[in-house]
């Protein structure tokens, strides 16, 4: 009878511990997602932003090219 009792309870102990290291693995699993989605975020709105200056600065050399190009005309009509 002791020994059943002990068998018992040995199982339930195995059990608890089961349980709880699924719960650890499911939290530890939500925060990986967590943390990728956040990457995720940042690497986007970096390449947003990449994007953004290149377009930028492709606008800004079509008009300094034009300001020179104006310059060089107007010299060349004077």
């Amino acid at each position: 009878m002791i020994g059943q009792a002990n068998s018992v309870a040995q199982f339930q102990m195995f059990m608890s511990d089961y349980q709880q290291a699924q719960t650890i693995q499911a939290t530890t699993a939500m925060e990986a997602q967590k943390q990728q989605m956040e990457r995720w975020k940042i690497m986007q709105d970096t390449q947003t932003k990449i994007f953004e200056i290149q377009q930028e600065v492709t606008v800004n050399r079509a008009k300094t090219q034009d300001k020179m190009f104006n310059k060089w005309d107007d010299y060349i009509k004077s």
